[in-house]
């Protein structure tokens, strides 16, 4: 995911790598004024999946945040998502 990584840093001021673990990697970035959280994650690495409301299917971990995200103030919203050939990549809250 160069070139789209590299689209993603541009659009959204990706700054410098916060943290990685066995799923994905976490970057801060700043997109349309709010300081967000960019959030990539292998595909090959996405075992269980969902279905998000209106039927799209997608990572089993944005279904349930979609679930408990409604009107819950401690827990980290769902801003935007995106598939890649290779990664799915989430636009979360920063906290």
């Amino acid at each position: 995911a160069g070139k789209a990584q590299q689209g993603l840093k541009e659009q959204n001021q990706l700054g410098s790598l916060l943290g990685h673990g066995g799923f994905g990697s976490v970057w801060p970035a700043a997109a349309l004024g709010l300081q967000v959280a960019i959030k990539r994650v292998p595909r090959n690495r996405i075992c269980p999946w969902g279905e998000l409301p209106g039927g799209t299917r997608a990572p089993l971990e944005m279904v349930l945040l979609d679930k408990v995200s409604t009107g819950s103030p401690g827990v980290i919203q769902l801003l935007e998502w995106l598939e890649l050939p290779r990664n799915i990549v989430m636009v979360l809250e920063h906290p």
